[in-house]
């Protein structure tokens, strides 16, 4: 069923931002699309992002489970548009998404969003739920009570720690981890019938063999069909479970498997063009145009260093500097929990 709400923020975005220029950016706001705090408390980052205009960002994969981290985003105003693996999505103030670095995912906000994002390490995370990826991309629903409690946690943290260090962090850290997981492990599976089912283990099977054979130029429906000795109608309909085709999904994954070799390559070792046909295109003018799209700037200027070339969608200068961010006691205000201190003093 088509969702208008997603389609207007979808529609709106006007910028993007790759991870370095992302997580570069300070509480001036006059260097970037966003205005952004952020802190580390144990092994924790916290970040607190409100870009003031719709904007997008994206993130490359990591590599290594080691290095990778889970990000969750708490949209505190506004809303924030997610993708990752084929699933796109909403999330509204009062909510949570968890994304894996471990795969490449974007987000993308409308004017009004102020957002909170907490990095775990992938190992924390991995280390109390067996099952961590199945929670990706809000595959199942939250538990209304859980999610309203730890998003009134991560709110005071922010609000206490964001510009104050925490007396223990590495306590504090390990407590938030604890009750990210316990809020996650809550999650209705009932929800998702697709998943722990022979169907979706199917498609996890599926989409590892368009990621591998990416660069294979003959790679079409038919023949992934045939790797998994399904027809084509059975296959068409497991994408249809996640609102995309078939060929939407291969070219996503190509264009998000260049965009990950074009950011690794600021010194331009490789041509567009041999990007191009090195993730499965056939023609580079066709590639250019389908990556200009999707990220809204052209494949020879994403590998270009910050200090050689603007940000895409980086705001004008303006003569007067932007106001920083509101001091942290009136940020992280979440549109239940002001609700409840005020039940509270009222009791007392």
């Amino acid at each position: 069923m088509p969702n208008p709400e997603k389609d207007q923020t979808i529609a709106s975005l006007t910028s993007l931002a790759s991870r370095e220029e992302y997580t570069g950016l300070d509480g001036d706001g006059d260097k970037g699309p966003a205005l952004h705090q952020r802190t580390r408390i144990g092994r924790l980052d916290l970040e607190l992002v409100e870009p003031h205009r719709a904007f997008t960002c994206s993130w490359k994969r990591t590599s290594s489970i080691h290095d990778a981290s889970y990000a969750l985003v708490f949209p505190l105003t506004g809303c924030v548009a997610f993708s990752q693996d084929g699933r796109v999505g909403i999330a509204m103030a009062g909510e949570y998404v968890l994304l894996s670095e471990l795969a490449f995912y974007e987000l993308s906000t409308d004017k009004a969003a102020r957002f909170l994002m907490l990095r775990i390490p992938a190992a924390e995370l991995r280390g109390r739920l067996v099952s961590i990826e199945d929670h990706i991309s809000r595959r199942f629903k939250p538990n209304e009570q859980m999610t309203r409690l730890l998003a009134g946690m991560i709110g005071n943290v922010a609000e206490l720690f964001i510009e104050l260090p925490a007396p223990n962090p590495q306590a504090l850290a390990t407590e938030v981890i604890s009750f990210v997981a316990l809020t996650i492990g809550s999650e209705d599976r009932g929800a998702a019938t697709d998943v722990r089912n022979a169907r979706y283990h199917l498609r996890r099977r599926i989409v590892d063999f368009i990621e591998i054979h990416l660069g294979d130029q003959s790679l079409s429906p038919k023949k992934i069909a045939a790797s998994s000795r399904i027809s084509l109608s059975y296959l068409y309909s497991l994408f249809t479970d996640n609102e995309t085709t078939v060929s939407q999904f291969v070219q996503t994954k190509r264009l998000q498997r260049a965009y990950e070799i074009l950011v690794a390559d600021p010194k331009g070792h490789r041509t567009v063009s041999e990007v191009a046909y090195e993730v499965g295109f056939k023609n580079v003018s066709h590639f250019s145009r389908c990556f200009s799209r999707h990220f809204k700037v052209a494949p020879r200027d994403v590998r270009q260093a910050p200090e050689a070339a603007p940000r895409p969608g980086a705001a004008e200068p303006n003569e007067s500097s932007s106001p920083r961010l509101a001091s942290s006691r009136r940020a992280f205000g979440s549109p239940y929990w002001d609700v409840h201190k005020q039940e509270l003093r009222e009791t007392v």
